[in-house]
């Protein structure tokens, strides 16, 4: 993938003018936005210190050793992103909502019969939290007779021979080529590629006319552009946690993480005067899907000590989660033109399998609480997605290029959390959280504000209610192309402004 056609600083997409597995792909799975329960999201995830939520087992495993009770919990959730283009000067917005859930689980606790020193107790638990979300869409529209997405393929198929694209019964072009020309066969076999006269390997498109010895686009068009992601990270935890002297709570997890993203791209061009291109061009489409999915497995650890009875101090460290992924691409090309000629065709389904190994995380945090009236944390985690590595288990060189990527454009990534809770009935709460997470880019990117609100409710019989609600606080402007510069054809950009909200319902029981 070109470098120049899109950097997206939102790390949830990475459009992908020719199939590859890279640095981009490794970063959207190797990054985390914790959704657990609502209280824990109300809170900024700020739970390092605080513990006692199940939501924030895999902040800090110790989470469970604060736990005196057995506890279950339930957290739909609803996601929605939005986003407003600005392409060739007209304005276009677009969302996407998707209804999942963000936390289950149960903690319970096995009381040793001591009371003040030694193992008091000691916790078993198993959850299902959220890691991340890749809910987003992006659309765009505009016109121009200045360049063509047409255009840029035909100058990336360049030095192809034609013939060896021919679909016909004794040739299967797609396995004569890489994936990256998949695009190409399928222009080619829907007439939306010509040889130039008198060549067998130089190429226009149908949206380009011959004048003399120039090639331009042959007239005005309408452009539209969509793109959709959905899919999520997620940690299946079994916990262990322990209770000891009432001073220090540990905690450790088993994480087994499953990954799922599906990106659907669709791309089209329509002439506005068919008569203007003198191959008759009046439409094509184009449709590239993407689905990723996978497994995972990671470690964790952590403490939380009370030094006196108001303060908490907590840390805990996750190892790298060792992925392994597999892909799904397929692609759709079809064409018309004003003579009443038209074609579709679909590829093959691709597929690869890789590895990816995320980065160690770290955390600290602190946490003051004043009875069972006001609790405040602030948590600072670290990772370093430099160390992000990628493999082919048949091929050691396969990613040298990617993982060389890695080393130099990735850094250290700084996240601060914070979070404050009051309950001044012991029966209803007020939450709020903030959150603040530097870019992981080394020479770019934007830094990321998350802040949230929530409520919750506790019933003397156990059951308790939790609500939150979580908002990107500032967009994130991107700024990108949709296809190569072709001569003086220049690709124009595409302003998008992404952002997103969440809705978090917990409910639970205790006894």
């Amino acid at each position: 993938m070109k470098k120049s056609v899109i950097i997206l600083f939102a790390f949830l997409f990475t459009f992908q003018y020719s199939h590859a597995q890279n640095m981009y792909d490794a970063l959207r799975y190797s990054m985390v936005n914790y959704e657990g329960t609502a209280r824990s999201v109300a809170m900024g995830n700020a739970f390092t210190a605080l513990g006692g939520d199940i939501g924030a087992l895999n902040i800090n495993p110790a989470s469970s050793g604060v736990f005196r009770y057995t506890e279950f919990t339930f957290t739909p959730s609803i996601a929605t992103a939005n986003s407003n283009v600005n392409y060739l000067g007209t304005s276009l917005s677009d969302n996407k909502t998707k209804f999942g859930t963000s936390n289950f689980g149960f903690v319970t606790t096995f009381n040793t019969g001591r009371k003040h020193r030694g193992l008091v107790s000691w916790n078993i638990g198993v959850a299902y939290n959220k890691d991340n979300n890749y809910t987003n869409v992006i659309s765009a529209t505009g016109r121009t007779a200045q360049s063509s997405w047409l255009s840029s393929l035909a100058a990336r198929t360049d030095g192809i021979d034609a013939v060896k694209m021919d679909i016909n019964n004794n040739n299967d072009p797609y396995y004569n080529f890489g994936p990256s020309d998949w695009r190409s066969v399928l222009a080619w076999n829907t007439s939306l590629l010509d040889t130039l006269p008198g060549t067998y390997n130089l190429y226009k498109a149908a949206t380009e006319n011959l004048d003399r010895n120039n090639i331009v686009i042959g007239g005005e068009l309408e452009q539209r552009y969509n793109l959709i992601t959905v899919g999520n990270t997620a940690s299946s935890i079994l916990n262990f946690g322990g209770n000891i002297s009432n001073k220090l709570f540990v905690g450790a997890n088993i994480n087994i993480k499953s990954i799922w993203y599906k990106m659907t791209e669709t791309y089209s061009e329509s002439a506005i005067n068919s008569n203007d291109f003198t191959s008759g061009f009046d439409s094509f489409t184009h449709r590239y899907t993407l689905k990723t999915t996978g497994t995972g497995v990671s470690l964790g650890a952590g403490v939380i000590f009370l030094p006196v009875k108001w303060l908490r101090l907590g840390a805990s460290i996750t190892t790298p989660t060792w992925m392994y992924l597999y892909e799904e691409w397929t692609e759709a090309m079809s064409s018309s033109f004003n003579d009443g000629y038209n074609q579709k065709l679909d590829s093959p389904l691709g597929s690869y399998n890789y590895q990816v190994t995320t980065p160690f995380r770290w955390n600290v945090g602190i946490a003051g609480t004043i009875g069972k009236i006001a609790a405040i944390s602030l948590d600072y985690e670290n990772v370093n997605y430099s160390a992000i590595s990628m493999k082919d288990k048949d091929d050691n060189f396969a990613f040298t290029d990617d993982n060389n990527d890695i080393k130099n454009n990735l850094g250290s990534s700084n996240i601060i959390r914070t979070g404050i809770e009051i309950n001044p009935t012991g029966f209803f709460a007020m939450r709020a959280g903030y959150q603040f997470i530097t870019s992981p880019y080394k020479h770019n990117g934007s830094d990321t504000q998350i802040g949230s609100l929530g409520v919750g409710f506790s019933g003397k019989s156990g059951f308790f209610a939790d609500v939150a609600y979580q908002q990107l606080m500032k967009k994130y402007n991107d700024k990108f192309t949709l296809y190569d510069t072709v001569g003086t054809q220049t690709a124009p950009e595409v302003l998008n402004k992404n952002g997103w909200w969440k809705l978090l319902v917990t409910i639970g029981f205790r006894f």
